[in-house]
């Protein structure tokens, strides 16, 4: 961990920590055991205008947006402290979210070595960077990085479930980085999220998160006549044919089980010949009945507990509605009896290509098994 103590509720926010306007914390809760690990602070939008004024300041008053040559050392210092750091940042993320420790090298280890990526599109600009909490430190990583490359400064804020990880970010930040580069705000509050958009010493803003969510940022950022990215991944269709059946169903089973099925353009629906069905349904039972579901700090497991009660009743309540259109539960499909946020890995049949749970992203170790005539032609 940083030389600062972690469980401290204060706020990374202008080159010190410091406590929230209103001192105000909340709960960190382990996804495995719904027990409480830390206190995190739980900012407002009198923070949003502390930790805003601070980047707008760094980049007009300081040498950061200018000088290439500090901004390369400094990026570099703070990308080899990272890797030194990457054994306990990976047990954090763990802790907070449940990514397993055998998925860090996708979660963390490779957005760490490509965090120094130069996006030529990119502007030396104050930018507000939103991010999800299936992966913790991948996201924050690449776009708190393609800005800093580019010599803007950032107010990160990150989903509640991964506010330790963010925190800790900053928290390393603060002795390579100088004053107000980077800032971290994290907060149960929805208001600063809207804050961080309308705010006028922000000029852009990038969401990583849900379709819904990315709705409401991009309504509220283009009213503020700001520049977003927007990422609201969405579920895609793996499609097997008769030369491939077997690979591409097993492979999508084990790609989806990984981490609970928590991110982005998952396979999590296999469109399959029709002839082939039977034989494909019992591929994935087979393949999602070898994933080792367990404790995330373990490095055997590979599917861990879901983020937060939230997205395990989010699953759940799909689950449900699978039931309601008449699907096979083929394996799974329950709750287990433990403490914690957990979903049994799934195989879903029975659905037609226009159900919701094939339409829309579940984000839960669900795979859909769909006979499909198209995959049939393939």
């Amino acid at each position: 961990m940083s030389k600062r103590l972690r469980s401290a509720a204060v706020l990374p926010v202008d080159g010190v920590e410091q406590a929230t306007a209103e001192e105000r914390t909340f709960a960190a809760l382990d996804p495995a055991t719904g027990e409480v690990l830390w206190q995190v602070p739980d900012a407002s939008t009198a923070d949003v205008v502390t930790a805003a004024t601070a980047a707008r300041r760094a980049l007009l008053e300081t040498p950061w947006s200018t000088d290439t040559r500090l901004r390369v050392d400094a990026l570099r210092q703070l990308q080899s402290v990272l890797r030194d750091r990457s054994d306990d940042l990976a047990q954090l993320a763990a802790a907070e979210t449940g990514v397993p420790v055998s998925l860090r090298a996708e979660h963390l280890d490779a957005p760490i070595a490509r965090m120094l990526a130069d996006d030529r599109d990119q502007a030396a600009v104050v930018t507000a960077v939103i991010t999800p909490g299936t992966s913790p430190f991948a996201v924050a990583l690449e776009e708190v990085g393609r800005v800093l490359v580019a010599g803007g400064t950032v107010v990160l804020k990150p989903a509640v479930e991964a506010s330790s990880a963010a925190l800790e970010l900053g928290r390393i930040a603060l002795d390579i980085l100088p004053r107000g580069v980077l800032n971290v705000l994290t907060s149960r509050d929805v208001d600063v999220v809207s804050a961080l958009t309308r705010d006028p010493r922000i000029d852009a803003v990038s969401f990583t998160g849900s379709s819904v969510n990315a709705e409401r940022v991009q309504i509220s950022a283009d009213r503020a006549g700001k520049h977003v990215r927007v990422d609201a991944g969405g579920p895609t269709l793996a499609q097997a044919g008769d030369d491939d059946l077997a690979e591409v169903v097993a492979r999508a089973a084990t790609t989806l089980a990984a981490n609970a099925g928590q991110g982005c353009r998952l396979p999590a629906t296999v469109l399959v010949p029709p002839h082939r069905y039977d034989e494909a349904l019992r591929v994935a039972v087979e393949a999602m009945e070898a994933v080792v579901v367990g404790d995330p700090a373990d490095p055997a497991t590979r599917c861990g507990p879901l983020r937060s009660r939230v997205a395990r009743d989010r699953v759940v309540r799909y689950l449900a509605l699978a039931e309601a259109e008449g699907a096979t539960i083929a394996l799974g499909g329950q709750v287990p009896d433990r403490p914690g946020w957990w979903v049994a890995p799934t195989v879903v049949g029975g659905l037609s290509p226009q159900s919701r749970l094939v339409r829309e992203e579940i984000l839960g170790p669900v795979l859909m098994v769909v006979a499909d005539d198209a995959s049939a032609r393939a």
